[in-house]
């Protein structure tokens, strides 16, 4: 599920890149689960290259400290198609769910 009332929804914090160069921040510092520090985008590099996608988990350095945050690049080939873009997007998605499911609910 996407769109405001998806489980990852209260989570991103920031959605920013140009091209075909993404970031996907998260924020859990101010909620009660367990990921706190950089734990989140480790796990979810693993899920997502468990389920045929390969990003890249960044742990701290997004707030203005650098200090905290975990955030993932998403940086396809330039001549990504429309297609393989929503193929990645799906995967991303999803595994981004995997992870909440088994460590949030």
């Amino acid at each position: 599920m996407t769109g405001p009332d998806a489980l990852a929804a209260p989570f991103v914090f920031d959605i920013r890149g140009r091209g075909g160069f993404w970031a996907v921040e998260f924020d859990f510092e101010s909620s009660k689960h367990m990921f706190q520090g950089s734990a989140f985008s480790m796990l979810l590099q693993a899920r997502a290259m468990d389920n045929g996608l390969i990003i890249m988990g960044m742990t701290g350095g997004a707030n203005l400290e650098g200090t905290r945050g975990n955030h993932i690049l998403l940086s396809p080939a330039y001549n990504v198609t429309k297609e393989e873009v929503q193929t990645i997007a799906k995967i991303f998605i999803r595994s981004v769910n995997e992870v909440l499911e088994e460590y949030v609910k």
